[in-house]
């Protein structure tokens, strides 16, 4: 990938991940919507502290972002 990509996603040797490959965010996102799932960046806006995450399904984020924000 040229140039320097926004994510902030902190697993760099996962495949999906944008410094791997030079298809962006794309694979990542499909990953996680054929998971239904939300990418840890979302998490990452609401609090860098992911250690008391349970899981990254639609209401674990909800749940998050109700005692984070």
């Amino acid at each position: 990938m040229k140039g320097k990509h926004f994510c902030n996603c902190r697993d760099l040797d996962c495949k999906n991940h944008p410094k791997n490959h030079s298809k962006g965010c794309d694979p990542c996102i499909k990953k996680n919507l054929k998971a239904n799932e939300i990418p840890a960046c979302f998490f990452r806006l609401v609090s860098e502290d992911l250690s008391e995450l349970k899981g990254y399904k639609l209401g674990d984020f909800a749940k998050f972002y109700l005692e984070n924000n």
